[in-house]
């Protein structure tokens, strides 16, 4: 009877370190996930500032230059 006992305590033992060990994968998963949603946001938002920056830097060159002196 205790080798039975202790064989349903070993499955059972181990079936808690698999769902365990199959929950701290999950976790290390959606960690990385989210560092990759926020390294993404960050660089678009990036992207943006530099779209926008190169715009305005285009229009006040071509509108300084439009006022030069001819020469």
């Amino acid at each position: 009877m205790t080798r039975v006992a202790v064989a349903v305590i070993g499955v059972v033992l181990l079936a808690v370190l698999g769902l365990a060990a199959f929950w701290l994968l999950g976790q290390l998963i959606v960690g990385v996930g989210a560092f990759l949603v926020g390294t993404a946001s960050v660089l678009a938002g990036l992207l943006k500032f530099l779209l926008l920056a190169g715009v305005l830097c285009g229009v006040v060159y071509f509108v300084t230059s439009s006022w030069r002196r001819p020469g």
